[in-house]
């Protein structure tokens, strides 16, 4: 069914008035082999995500939609039904092939721009009447920009959440049996290949407070164009990520884009299933040393992951050397920094900006107070468990 004529369409007087413009998009369209290629170059130029899409088929697509709209402009008309329903189909098409949601919303922009400004130019030599009655319509001319790319985002979201909705599934059941190591009637290596995974390649994990990821949060996550395969869910109170291929740096740099503070326990490379399990066991264990902001590396700190479980156990040795800790910091960074540099009274020295005989002091007065002399390695793994575990 055709929409209704706008007001400013309806001002173009008399059908011979508007004979020019017929007869400009008559000619045009007869054009848009040549016209086409130019302002898919412009929208490729402008938009580069846009060099995901097959550039064939996008000439097609964009052909077929100005073929309509030039048969819309000579006949004063909005989009009819049909048309809009293209342009539906044709979100879900570019949801399908990864294409930003922004990037398909800009493309109409940056095409009705071109396609207006080749009117007006042929216009202009065409017959100058056809410029004068064109701009009489320039309110329905972006009309069809509003409908067609609304529908197309229509349609792309509810794409992309249909298409998310499944992958989330598939991921809790892949988590849940990576963890339940594959309850009777689940098929972990068939669900692996179902997420794109490779069950015998390697595996890392990244933990994260789940009360940080949002759906909507997680969902952009898992939406980004990666170099390998990204997977990840909630399960409880984490956000857990299974990644190959994936340099565990560059998750950490875009979540970090939709929260700055997030935390990350990282787990170990490891080799097959059961290696992701274990990876997803270590990024859990290296999470709670991780403050808000900051990325705690299981093959870093696997000492202190491991102990932290059972802190409560050693809290009658660990809480009298914490409060000496608290109460003299100065004392347990000068240790923390005279173990990170080479046991080195200057280098700490350097570092602190003090002088070596304060480094010093500094060491003994900690051994009187903890009675652990971090010169042993006693004393020294001691202190760095003491200062290193999460508070009790």
């Amino acid at each position: 069914m055709v929409e209704p004529v706008t007001e400013g369409a309806a001002q173009a007087d008399t059908p011979a008035a508007w004979q020019p413009v017929v007869e400009l998009c008559e000619a045009l369209a007869g054009e848009l082999p040549t016209v086409i290629p130019k302002i898919v170059d412009r929208i490729r130029l402008e938009i580069p995500s846009y060099q995901i899409v097959d550039r064939e088929q996008q000439e097609r697509d964009v052909t077929r939609h100005y073929q309509g709209l030039l048969t819309g402009v000579a006949a004063r008309r909005l989009p009819t039904r049909e048309e809009v329903d293209a342009a539906h189909a044709l979100g879900a098409e570019r949801a399908a092939t990864g294409l930003p949601l922004y990037a398909l919303v800009e493309a109409y922009h940056v095409g009705y721009r071109e396609m207006w400004n080749v009117l007006l130019a042929r216009a202009q030599s065409h017959d100058p009447r056809a410029g004068a009655q064109l701009v009489s319509i320039v309110g329905m001319f972006w009309t069809w920009v509003q409908h067609s790319s609304s529908a197309a985002a229509e349609a792309y979201g509810a794409a992309v959440r249909a298409a998310d909705a499944t992958l989330l599934r598939l991921t809790h059941q892949f988590l849940d049996g990576l963890v339940t190591a594959a309850p009777a009637g689940v098929d972990l290596e068939q669900l692996a290949a179902a997420l794109t995974f490779d069950p015998a390649g390697e595996f890392q994990a990244l933990c994260s407070p789940a009360e940080d990821w949002p759906d909507e949060r997680m969902m952009e996550l898992r939406h980004q164009r990666w170099p390998g395969t990204l997977r990840c869910a909630t399960r409880g109170n984490l956000m857990i990520t299974l990644v190959q291929d994936i340099p565990p740096h560059a998750v950490v740099e875009a979540a970090r884009r939709h929260n700055p503070d997030a935390s990350f326990g990282i787990g170990l490379p490891r080799t097959g299933l059961p290696g992701a399990a274990m990876s997803m066991a270590d990024a859990r264990a290296a999470l709670p040393l991780a403050d808000p902001g900051q990325v705690r590396y299981f093959a870093d700190h696997w000492l202190l992951a491991t102990l932290a479980p059972t802190a409560q156990r050693f809290a009658v040795l660990l809480e009298p050397r914490r409060e000496v800790a608290r109460q003299h910091p100065e004392l347990a960074e000068t240790v923390l920094r005279f173990a990170e540099n080479g046991f080195s009274l200057s280098s700490t020295a350097r570092v602190l900006h003090v002088h070596p005989n304060t480094v010093k002091y500094r060491l003994q007065r900690w051994r009187q107070l903890t009675d652990w002399d971090v010169r042993t390695w006693q004393g020294l793994s001691s202190t760095i468990i003491a200062l290193g575990l999460p508070t009790l």
